[in-house]
């Protein structure tokens, strides 16, 4: 029964793991730090956030344009008709206008003063970036610890197999045993049949653990970008360091930490700065203009070329926008308002999360000196019951329960050390240590 349900929290492991997709790498042998590596080089997830600052970045560039002048070049040509004439007696006639008329000119404008617009927008958008950069930290740190957890699961699995292959063999040997008893005559069929039913057990958990290993792999494979999960060969172990436990102090390092905070944060900070940026949408704008270029169409050569210029201030003054600017501080106003409860909600989502963490790992830490001590017992139960066994005191099946029960033990020892090790990361993921 117990090693049913080691199987079933095996496959509920497995199972919990959200699937990520990857590209390709070849990997024969990993730590944990290299396949912590693998996953945040060959995620798509990841280089589809960076790309997402990328387009901030580019905003940026298109925001700081706002502060050099716009230079036009315009080039025109119009025939016009009929022509304005006025005749003089003795004199011929004189044309006001012509018929072809050019006109080329560069034209230049420069706001020269907008309210400090340019430089709110300016920071609302870096605000947007560094909110971008969180996210990033943010999609790291899930698929680093996924990758952790998969790697442990993988290891606790494999050892689960060795103990339960050692479980088999000794059956096995017992079943030898009962049959040579049954075939002399010195024991009945029950014996057999009862071991036969037990290696037939422990064989279809040894299935199932083997069934679990190979899922682990292939959702490991995915998160590092191995295409071959067969070929995937672990290097690592459950020995660990848990320094002293403070809970009121991660918690305040969580505070300062963790990138959903941080977001939370940067994400109220935009909201403030979008109320200045709506603030500012009616004020006016100061420009200035300057043009020149060739024209012609000037007397007293109507048909020559000649140089001109156009130099100026112009003030656009917003009077009615159908109350647009009020609707945008409104807006960002309420923004304002749930991004200041969303870093409630996430400092009491991370209290929550740290308390827990640290009260799993209390647990597995204690579990840890209790399992050992039953699995010492049980090897000891596993030697006086070999020797009563040989003096006759107790029969094979006897012996058998005495190896079943160390087998658990060893078991149970194994799952408690794997939790200890999955607890101990989970804190560092909630408390915001990165594992990369």
């Amino acid at each position: 029964m117990k090693n049913r349900l080691l199987c079933i929290t095996l496959f509920i492991a497995i199972l919990l793991l959200e699937p990520v997709y990857a590209q390709n790498v070849n990997s024969d042998s990993l730590t944990i730090n290299e396949a912590v590596k693998l996953t945040l080089n060959n995620q798509p997830v990841i280089t589809q956030a960076l790309e997402q600052i990328n387009v901030i970045n580019a905003k940026v560039k298109g925001q700081k344009s706002s502060y050099y002048p716009t230079v036009e070049g315009d080039l025109s040509y119009t025939n016009i008709g009929p022509l304005i004439t006025l005749a003089f007696p003795g004199m011929g006639t004189f044309d006001f206008n012509t018929a072809n008329n050019y006109d080329m000119h560069v034209s230049a404008e420069q706001v020269l003063y907008d309210f400090g617009r340019r430089d709110a927008s300016m920071d609302l958008i870096k605000s947007y970036k560094l909110s971008a950069e969180e996210k990033v930290n943010l999609i790291k740190s899930d698929l680093a610890y996924q990758t952790i957890q998969t790697f442990y699961t993988i290891l606790f699995i494999e050892k689960s197999i060795d103990v339960k292959n050692e479980q088999i063999r000794t059956l096995n040997e017992h079943l030898d045993i009962a049959k040579k008893k049954a075939e002399s005559g010195s024991s009945t069929d029950f014996d057999v049949l009862t071991t036969e039913v037990r290696v037939a057990s422990a064989q279809n958990e040894l299935i199932d653990l083997q069934n679990a290993l190979a899922k682990g792999k292939i959702y490991l494979s995915s998160l590092i970008g191995n295409e071959n999960s067969t070929q995937i060969n672990l290097s690592g172990n459950f020995n660990i360091t848990i320094p002293g436990i403070e809970e009121s102090s991660l918690v305040s390092k969580a505070f300062s930490l963790r990138s959903e905070i941080k977001l939370a944060r940067e994400n109220e900070n935009s909201a403030k700065l979008s109320i200045n940026v709506a603030g500012l949408g009616d004020k006016p704008t100061l420009s200035l203009g300057l043009a020149y270029g060739l024209k012609n169409g000037y007397f007293p050569n109507l048909d020559v070329l000649r140089g001109n210029w156009a130099a100026g201030v112009s003030a656009n003054i917003p009077i009615f926008n159908g109350n647009k600017t009020d609707a945008k501080k409104e807006e960002a106003e309420a923004e304002l308002k749930s991004s200041t409860q969303e870093i409630l909600i996430q400092e009491r989502k991370i209290r929550l999360e740290v308390q827990t963490a640290v009260t799993d790992l209390k647990t597995s830490m204690d579990k840890l000196k209790t399992t050992e001590v039953q699995v010492k017992q049980a090897t000891e139960a596993v030697s006086r019951a070999v020797v009563q066994y040989r003096d006759g005191v107790i029969t094979n099946l006897d012996l058998i329960d005495a190896e079943t029960a160390l087998a658990e033990a060893k078991l149970l020892y194994l799952q408690v050390t794997y939790k200890n090790v999955v607890n101990k990361y989970a804190l560092d993921k909630v408390v915001g240590e990165t594992a990369w």
